[in-house]
């Protein structure tokens, strides 16, 4: 027996009683995926920002009792021997800007870190920035800068313009160099406002520091994002190369007895992306949470109001329910065409929900939400950009079907336990 022309057809006839249960589901459907497909979007943005802010997906660092690579080509060397063919190892200097200041035509704007990088090595990491104006081309081996569009607004500089940089130097003393902007960047989150970046040499010359000094170095995946069994696998190997503190999942869990001086000799840390954005982890788990109770609720709303409804409709049609058993049909087969309606009812719905989601995606790409308050973090060049999965989407409609049959089946135990007998004498 063909049981899905049976459901199909039946559905047809009877479109008026299926049809709010239709809508129910791809409303549903369609909101839950947008919901899914906007958080995985959102927390997109902000990984790949803290990527570029913090030089991939891990930093290897350490010292004594500071963070500090006198001469940082050792350390690169052996990570080199650590990690596979094409991950890309960049030392950073990030100077902490707190006694440094930019100066354009008697306007002066304090900045919080100026980072210095290989531009050339992290090439691929720097064509990921959102640039209102020039880009980080060209740059290393040079005096230019990117900066925030915000602080070029502040200095009302723009590409091309000459900046003069004043910060206090290793020994001690105030000097002043010229920096050019190259690159304006669309960001005003916490990675990005008051966050510059130069060349790394350059930035070591006007600090007066050691030719191949470095406080940190970044470890790059170009093709793949490492999972947690990669990071543990690398803290193992790291172990048998330098003297490492345990894997953490908070930075300051290394950093704050590191600077409180409490090792007696030179140690290092390798820390996760998620452990330096632990400041963040807050709000990243409530998306995630909220994300997840709307699906629920939806889901919910579906698996009730499509069983409860569906029990109401077959309880109408209970004289075809007798007639299909006077006929010789099994219990069985009875509730796997009842089953089968459901199921057509679900495809259906979940494939116009895939549809809706994907104009509720259109809709809000329209909208620029880069006037909230340290938003842009989560948003591309000032716009939400939902990230959509095959393997996400087919989870919630696998999660929306099972249950949703799982309690249709349940409800439908009364109605199929009834003799031909008491069918046709029931009246609808």
């Amino acid at each position: 027996m063909n049981y899905v022309n049976l459901s199909v057809r039946s559905l047809l006839l009877r479109w008026r009683q299926y049809i709010s249960l239709f809508f129910v589901c791809a409303i549903g459907a369609g909101v839950s995926l947008f919901s899914f497909f906007l958080i995985n979007g959102m927390l997109y943005s902000l990984s790949t920002k803290a990527e570029i802010y913090y030089g991939g997906n891990y930093q290897f660092l350490g010292g004594r009792n500071n963070l500090e690579f006198y001469d940082c080509r050792e350390f690169v060397e052996k990570l080199s021997g650590v990690f596979p063919a094409g991950t890309i190892i960049s030392p950073r200097f990030d100077f902490d800007a707190d006694s440094a200041s930019f100066y354009y035509e008697g306007v002066e704007i304090r900045q919080r870190v100026i980072k210095g990088v290989d531009f050339e090595k992290e090439k691929i990491l720097f064509s990921k920035f959102n640039y209102v104006q020039g880009s980080a081309d060209k740059i290393a081996g040079t005096n230019g800068i990117l900066i925030s569009e915000k602080i070029a607004s502040m200095l009302e500089v723009s590409t091309g313009d000459s900046i003069t940089f004043m910060l206090r130097t290793g020994p001690g003393y105030i000097n002043t160099v010229q920096l050019v902007v190259k690159g304006i960047f669309k960001d005003s989150s916490v990675f990005g406002t008051y966050t510059s970046y130069v060349d790394i040499d350059f930035l070591r010359k006007a600090y007066c520091s050691p030719e191949f000094y470095a406080n940190r170095i970044g470890i790059f995946f170009p093709d793949s994002v490492p999972s947690t069994k990669d990071s543990l696998k690398y803290q193992a190997l790291l172990e048998k190369e330098f003297n490492m503190f345990k894997l953490v999942n908070d930075k300051y869990d290394f950093y704050d007895p590191l600077l409180a001086g409490q090792f007696s000799e030179p140690i290092y840390a390798f820390i996760v992306l998620d452990a330096n954005m632990e400041d963040l982890g807050v709000i990243i788990d409530a998306m995630k949470i909220i994300t997840s109770l709307v699906i629920a609720a939806l889901v919910i709303i579906i698996v009730v109001g499509i069983s409860s409804t569906y029990k109401v409709i077959v309880m109408k049609r209970i004289n075809e329910i007798g007639i299909y058993k006077a006929i010789g049909m099994e219990r069985g087969s009875v509730i796997l065409l009842l089953l089968s309606e459901a199921f057509v009812l679900l495809i259906s719905g979940c494939a116009c929900g895939l549809g809706f989601c994907l104009l509720l995606e259109f809709i809000v790409k329209q909208f620029n939400f880069s006037f909230i308050p340290a938003f842009d973090m989560f948003l591309t060049n000032g716009y939400i950009v939902p990230m959509n999965s095959f393997c996400g989407a087919m989870l919630i409609f696998m999660v929306i079907i099972i249950t949703t049959i799982t309690a249709v089946l349940f409800s439908l135990r009364a109605a199929i336990r009834i003799t031909p007998v008491q069918a046709l004498t029931v009246t609808e």
